[in-house]
């Protein structure tokens, strides 16, 4: 393969300032980004069009637009500063020693934690950065390695693989089953706990209990299952908990019980998200590793 011509290949700034420019339709936005002037950006994108002899923007009274030529140039350099950009953050991923893993809070709570010790036995050198939240992950965005995830991501690029099994299961005090808890239909005499972010979680349990009318005697509302799951420890009510990754809660069996012999069918899948181009990466298959021996112990 023949060796780049420097003479070729414009300066970076230009490049970035034409990138800039050209997403923003906005010579002035473009300046904003770059914290650089308009003019700056009108001379980098001008030498671009000399060195080329042909013209990248149309421009008007108060708004630029991409000719035929620019379009064209965009797509490709676009691609190209996002493979430059993706290689500087994995030799930053490299030289730091850290991993970033975005996951579901239950999740982090009831598995990652517990085995954070067994990890920095295992892996001194690298250091976690754990982000527990239900939004997807931005894997183009953000220095994310690695996500656990509900349901697959659409999203090309990415590689998912299946971790864990899960369904709803009501948990309550021993008192509550103690006071007449027995039955599904028994929980028209209590609170159910709900997560804002989960709506559809009792709803839908009690659909497949064959009690989809059933009305309470309250409703909680929370922000988070580890709030819900402390709700239901002080007795405020019934929760809809994650089995099985319930069971390796401390306390499961003892401050929570499942009520009901009752299971339901309906179960969705715990997935691991990480980048395609990653799939060989030594830091990347370590933390793949933990997480799934983790699940074992937590299922």
């Amino acid at each position: 393969m023949d060796a780049p011509d420097p003479r070729v290949i414009p300066p970076l700034p230009a490049l970035l300032a034409f990138e800039r420019a050209a997403t923003q339709l906005s010579f002035r936005r473009a300046a904003r980004d770059l914290s650089l002037s308009p003019s700056a950006i009108s001379h980098q994108i001008r030498g671009l069009e000399e060195q080329f002899g042909t013209k990248l923007f149309v421009r008007g009274a108060r708004q630029v637009r991409l000719t035929a030529d620019g379009e064209r140039y965009l797509a490709k350099v676009s691609a190209a500063l996002a493979t430059l950009q993706e290689a500087s953050r994995d030799m930053l991923r490299q030289a730091s020693g850290e991993l970033w893993i975005s996951s579901l809070p239950f999740f982090t709570s009831a598995v990652l934690l517990p085995a954070l010790p067994e990890f920095k036995r295992r892996h001194p050198q690298l250091t976690l950065r754990i982000e527990a939240t239900h939004q997807y992950a931005d894997f183009n965005g953000s220095r994310v390695d690695v996500a656990i995830r509900y349901g697959r991501e659409h999203a090309a690029g990415l590689k998912v693989e299946p971790l864990v099994q899960v369904k709803g299961m009501p948990v309550c005090t021993p008192a509550l089953v103690k006071a007449g808890l027995r039955t599904p239909a028994d929980l028209s005499r209590e609170v159910l706990i709900h997560v804002t972010t989960q709506p559809r979680a009792w709803p839908a349990w009690l659909k497949e209990a064959g009690l989809p009318n059933l009305a309470p005697r309250g409703h909680l509302w929370l922000d988070s299952v580890p709030a819900m799951l402390e709700a239901a420890e002080h007795g405020l009510g019934v929760a809809i908990a994650i089995a099985p990754l319930i069971k390796v809660r401390p306390g499961f069996g003892k401050r929570l019980v499942a009520p009901f012999a009752f299971e339901a069918a309906y179960s969705e899948t715990i997935y691991l998200v990480s980048r395609t181009e990653q799939a060989r990466d030594r830091r990347i298959a370590a933390v793949r590793r933990w997480i799934t021996d983790a699940v074992a112990r937590a299922s």
